[in-house]
């Protein structure tokens, strides 16, 4: 246990972590290797990840706060404030500097006077600086160098790279770029191209640019067989960014410390994404939303007719974002009457004012750029005549202002379908959600069929806000039909051939919700941790299963 903690010290830093959740996780992620590779006993992944869990660590202002009572037994709590550190009746109190209660209270740690208490370093923003543009504690100018910190917040994680559908939790190419995992999954490894591991190449040679296959793929320098430059969405990485990662791997790709020969990254900056050209034969839609300034986060919705005179068949969905998208979405008008069209409505989350919640026409997850095509011989009908809902959720990361803008290129199919496509929605379960503080509890729900035919499932995926750590589908038999960790970046599962659900049948779901285990508590106006409950903001909870299905007639 000590060695893996060990690790977690290494390859999560406790100073700059951007969330307690992220710290937990990254971790968590250190742990599972280490148990995969022998080198940790399963039966004690838990307690490396209990004592990050019981730390300071993506907690500013948090102290370590140990109190003796009058029978001299010793405990240890975090606490919002070092005021609040308190001893009990006829016992002590003391503030310690050890971020984690594994190590702040041995017995008879508060036997002498109360201890002055050391601030609790600010998470660094190396992704950008606040609005004044000023270095925050522990920044890259601060330390005097960039570290593989930097890499990881700026290139790995800020760029989508561990995105579920790419090196996050489903691991593309065999590699996990998330906090904890990405650095051991990098150096002296090698990678799972078959034609870079026949040339004697590693994922990242400590050293050695020639070698090392990341900076490879970075420059766009690929021979025959090495499939294609990274990132795959959008431009190459800025320049200053890839020489950062090469003056990494030149100084031997160190886990922590400062990067010798490098620069500190300058703020990220705000690039608005270029206006596509319309789709041959299709359509184009274009959100033209509010202008967030720095710090502003909102989500609303705008009714529009669809475009098209008669039935459209679609094909595939194409999406262009605004930098700043958590999520983006269409919906159809499904209430009585018609919406008022061209008004952005701040608040109407998920178009609820006109559709039923979750009943998503197509969308985009958290990237600039998105395709959502069918499987062949799959089309899906845009009615003509009908109202499109489009829904988007921004937040504005950057030290300029940014508008809300999509533009959406819906393609016509081509030829004619075999099936046409049609919505699952399933949340009524979801209203009952009580999870108390510091706990965690599973959250049930049941898709039944009830059309009396059989239901040819050809997309699923679920639906959780920031305290849902999993989300697991079944089909009937108990097999497993669909698992997402990432609850801001839900993959959407494509069955090929499609999952056929029988009249009668179901498909069981679940969602784990953790409010205050590893993930932040639900507090009140006062601060209070109070239960988390279901509620259409990310800090309230929701678990609903979504996905698309056709008949065969």
């Amino acid at each position: 246990v000590a060695q893996a903690r060990a690790a977690v010290a290494a390859l999560c830093d406790c100073a700059t972590a951007a969330s307690h959740g992220d710290y937990v996780q990254c971790a968590r992620n250190v742990a599972t290797l280490r148990v995969a590779n022998g080198l940790l006993p399963k039966s004690c992944k838990a307690s490396v990840i209990r004592c990050a869990a019981r730390s300071t660590c993506g907690k500013p202002g948090f102290v370590t706060c140990c109190t003796r009572d009058r029978r001299n037994v010793t405990r240890c709590s975090l606490k919002r404030d070092a005021a609040l550190c308190r001893a009990p009746r006829g016992g002590q109190a003391c503030v310690k500097t050890q971020p984690s209660c594994c190590d702040a209270c041995p017995a008879g740690s508060c036997g002498g006077p109360t201890a002055t208490p050391s601030p609790t370093p600010s998470p660094r923003p190396t992704s950008s600086p606040g609005p004044t543009g000023s270095p925050g504690v522990g920044s890259c100018e601060q330390i005097g160098g960039p570290t593989f910190a930097d890499v990881q917040d700026r290139i790995f994680t800020q760029r989508g790279c561990t995105l579920s559908t790419c090196h996050g939790e489903f691991a593309s190419g065999g590699l996990d770029l998330r906090p904890g995992s990405s650095h051991l999954e990098l150096v002296d490894v090698t990678p799972q191209n078959p034609a870079a591991a026949a040339a004697g190449k590693k994922r990242v040679a400590p050293g050695d640019l020639d070698e090392s296959f990341l900076s490879q793929k970075l420059h766009a320098d690929l021979a025959p067989g090495e499939g294609l430059p990274m990132p795959l969405i959008g431009p190459l990485l800025p320049q200053a960014e890839v020489d950062l990662v090469d003056a990494w791997i030149l100084a031997g790709a160190p886990a922590t410390g400062i990067i010798p020969g490098a620069h500190c990254l300058p703020p990220l900056q705000y690039e608005p994404t270029q206006a596509p050209p319309p789709p041959p034969g299709g359509f184009q839609l274009v959100l033209d939303g509010p202008v967030l300034q720095p710090g502003q986060e909102q989500e609303g919705c705008l009714w529009i007719q669809a475009p098209n005179a008669t039935d459209f068949v679609v094909g595939k969905w194409e999406f262009h974002l605004n930098p700043g998208t958590h999520h983006f979405a269409l919906f159809e008008y499904n209430h009585p009457g018609a919406p008022a069209t061209g008004v952005w409505t701040p608040g109407d989350v998920g178009c609820i004012s006109g559709s039923n919640f979750g009943d998503t026409i197509s969308g985009s997850p958290q990237a600039p750029y998105f395709i959502d095509v069918f499987p062949p011989g799959i089309g899906r009908i845009l009615r003509a005549g009908s109202y499109i809902g489009m829904n988007a959720h921004y937040f504005n990361p950057y030290d300029v202002p940014l508008q809300i803008k999509v533009w959406t290129n819906i393609y016509p199919y081509e030829g004619t379908p075999q099936h046409i496509g049609q919505t699952i929605i399933e949340f009524d379960d979801m209203f009952d959600i009580y999870v108390p503080p510091f706990t965690q509890r599973l959250e049930t729900g049941v898709f039944t069929n009830t059309m009396g035919k059989a239901m040819h499932v050809f997309q699923v995926t679920g639906h959780m806000h920031k305290r849902g750590l999993r989300f697991t589908a079944y089909e009937p038999d108990g097999t497993k039909l669909y698992e997402n960790f990432d609850w801001s970046h839900p993959i959407f599962r494509h069955l090929d051939p499609p999952f056929v659900l029988q009249p009668g049948e179901s498909i069981d779901f679940e969602c784990l919700h953790d409010n205050g285990v590893t993930r932040e508590v639900r507090r009140n106006a006062n601060g209070d941790p109070v239960p988390l409950q279901f509620g259409l903001t990310t800090d309230d909870e929701m678990c609903t299963l979504n996905g698309q299905y056709y008949f065969v007639d």
